[in-house]
């Protein structure tokens, strides 16, 4: 086998090792992942929509700040003779 294949073999099975401490930590199991996939994949889906939703208001707020600080530095930029990508 080539250094590269056994170089990745190794790194999938130090990850797949973390993955599955964290995953026997939580107390997920291989059986009650399989058994409940349908409602693992609901719940994954749940949870990112929230996180969504929250990350997009503090997007919105920081936003009413950033970008017109952003567009004055912009436009002071340009008026001195600088030119941006």
């Amino acid at each position: 086998m080539s250094r590269n294949v056994l170089s990745t073999v190794f790194k999938l099975l130090l990850v797949s090792l973390i993955v599955g401490l964290v995953m026997h930590w939580l107390g997920v199991t291989p059986r009650s992942l399989i058994a409940n996939f349908g409602a693992t994949v609901e719940n994954l889906f749940g949870t990112l929509a929230r996180f969504i939703a929250w990350a997009i208001d503090y997007i919105l707020i920081g936003a009413v700040i950033v970008v017109p600080v952003w567009l004055i530095v912009f436009l002071l930029d340009r008026a001195k003779g600088k030119r941006g990508p």
